[in-house]
């Protein structure tokens, strides 16, 4: 067992040292009080309260706050050391001028010699605990600088990888793509093959990037957000989903003017929850509803299909990342609506279809912000029209 094991338990055990130090002194001076009654006039026992009882209360209340602060075990060694040397200094120096110049009485030198324990004590105490909360305040500065350089250096990698399969990899598999799909237009069958195989896999290959390169983006700290049009953001990606399908029904249910904190991810993550909608979906004609509900603080999206259903052995890993495929999908959504403050959840399914609500926070209509702004008093505005009237 290492040094470092053995005093822990002895450094825990300060803070009641400190506290049972006061304790005992206070009992002390009760039993001072006690003992030279007979001598003791009610002015000489106030005096003793102020100067011995009262600090000794000190020492039980800051062994008590010790234990409740947020200094750590291995600083109590060294407050100790502070406290207890500092009261026996005290103590050793005083002794030695009641030794030349003592008390006239020794109901006086016993309350002498307490109060140069107890005040030394406190004095002790209380530069210690100065002391171990610099050096912690110091420690965590460091931490967090560390820290701090240690995220500037990550997102210096996140950066790179993210200009690396941008520039890179993600133009050389459209290229590959579209060398392909020209190649198809004068292929013959044993060549199409082929060629069908090389465009499919170029497609996946490109989803694949873009999803990592979603992730690579999500991860970035901290997530700077702005003010989100939900309203034309989700129009927008209905009519590009509507694009894309052959046959596809969507009812929407959107309100004007609704805001939502975020950024560009926000349109990523609801683009993945309507393209689930309808890729998962076998009815004729697939049906893909979107409603929007208001509330003080946030905003509730509900996704509905009327596809066959989550099967109950997915539900629980829906939103974890699949190990078998290479898909983010459900997965960076819900990673990315965390980073907003919002959720995403399967509210409901089965035979007749699934639910997705995606909650993000609410924001205030930037218009209107500007508005009220206008409107507040000491602006230039107002300083004119009150210089008008």
């Amino acid at each position: 067992m290492s040094r470092a094991a053995v005093r822990r338990p002895t450094d825990a055990t300060v803070p009641w040292l400190v506290g049972g130090l006061g304790a005992l002194s206070f009992a002390f001076f009760l039993g001072w009080s006690l003992w030279f009654a007979s001598v003791l006039d009610a002015t000489a026992v106030v005096l003793g309260f102020t100067t011995v009882g009262i600090p000794a209360l000190g020492l039980v209340w800051g062994g008590y706050r010790l234990e409740r602060s947020t200094i750590g075990v291995d600083r109590y060694r060294r407050l100790a050391q502070w406290c207890f040397g500092c009261g026996v200094g005290f103590l050793a120096v005083n002794g030695l001028i009641m030794i030349f110049f003592p008390w006239h009485s020794t109901s006086g030198n016993v309350s002498w010699a307490q109060f140069s324990l107890n005040v030394g004590a406190v004095a002790g105490l209380t530069v210690g605990y100065v002391e171990a909360r610099a050096i912690q305040r110091e420690v965590e500065a460091t931490a967090a600088t560390v820290r701090a350089e240690r995220l500037a250096e990550e997102r210096e990698v996140l950066t790179y990888l993210n200009d690396l399969l941008r520039h890179e990899v993600l133009n050389s598999a459209q290229i590959i793509g579209g060398h392909a799909s020209l190649l198809l237009e004068d292929a013959d069958d044993r060549s199409r093959t082929h060629l069908e195989t090389i465009d499919r896999e170029s497609d996946a290959l490109t989803d694949v990037i873009d999803d990592v390169r979603a992730m690579l983006n999500a991860s970035r700290k901290p997530v700077v957000t702005g003010t989100i049009d939900l309203g034309d953001l989700l129009e927008s990606e209905l009519t590009a989903l509507d694009d894309r399908a052959e046959e596809l029904e969507i009812d929407a249910d959107i309100p004007d003017d609704v805001f939502v904190e975020g950024n560009e991810g926000v349109r990523w993550v609801f683009a993945n929850v309507l393209e689930n909608a309808v890729e998962h979906n076998d009815s004729e004609p697939p049906r893909v509803a979107a409603t929007v509900a208001t509330r003080p603080e946030t905003v509730a999206v509900e996704i509905a299909d009327d596809g066959p259903g989550i099967p109950p052995e997915t539900r629980e890993t829906l939103f974890e990342r699949k190990s078998e495929n290479h898909g983010l999908g459900l997965y960076l959504v819900r990673i990315l609506v965390h980073r907003y403050g919002g959720a995403v959840e399967l509210t409901e399914t089965g035979p007749d279809g699934s639910v997705f609500t995606v909650t993000l926070p609410r924001a205030h209509d930037p218009d209107d912000t500007d508005r009220e702004a206008a409107r507040t008093p000491g602006t230039d505005e107002d300083v004119s029209e009150t210089a008008t009237a």
